[in-house]
């Protein structure tokens, strides 16, 4: 069966505009593939208080991704990848088949891009997504809330925490799978 966001050629997949990478408890030497083995992102350290947030123009949504991560001596290569020091974990999940199609339906019909959110924890690799819209300060009215991002329709296995002037507004959840439903890297 195609995955929800499938509703373009045969073969291609939808695209999301911002990567959001973080980690629970703190990790290094992370890189994170596409089911091909292509490098997607790479930080050297993350927790939920350092993340990497990447954009910029529409990238394909993978059908799985892995996750590696280093501690150690480790150096990143031409490639943008780690490698050395020793290797901590290394996991693979589906993505592009858990979106569901309403939050492209959303999208279509009230703008927004997607938001693809990883979270490297022990044990897994977690998949988030939301619908990102920007609020302008022109053009604002009322019920749009403060000008800036907004985020809409979140899912998968986290939300991060929502955090306004520093303070924590709403705490985000986790849902790590059980044992063996993340697949060991390759």
């Amino acid at each position: 069966m195609p995955p929800a966001g499938h509703d373009r050629a045969a073969g291609q997949l939808p695209g999301f505009g911002t990567l959001r990478l973080d980690a629970n408890p703190e990790k290094e030497g992370i890189t994170i593939y596409d089911e091909k083995g292509q490098p997607l992102d790479a930080a050297a350290r993350l927790s939920k208080k350092i993340v990497g947030n990447s954009s910029g123009g529409e990238r394909r949504i993978p059908r799985a991704v892995r996750a590696t991560w280093r501690t150690g001596d480790f150096r990143m290569t031409s490639e943008g990848t780690w490698v050395g020091g020793t290797l901590m974990g290394d996991y693979t999940t589906t993505v592009a088949e858990r979106i569901p199609r309403e939050v492209f339906e959303y999208m279509r019909k009230n703008g927004g891009s997607l938001r693809l959110k990883i979270r490297v924890v022990d044990g897994a690799v977690l998949v988030g997504w939301d619908v990102e819209k920007y609020v302008p300060v022109e053009g604002w009215k009322p019920g749009d809330g403060d000008s800036g991002f907004h985020y809409y329709m979140a899912g998968g296995d986290f939300r991060e925490d929502r955090v306004h002037n520093g303070k924590i507004e709403e705490p985000g959840w986790e849902h790590i799978p059980p044992a063996g439903a993340t697949a060991p890297g390759k």
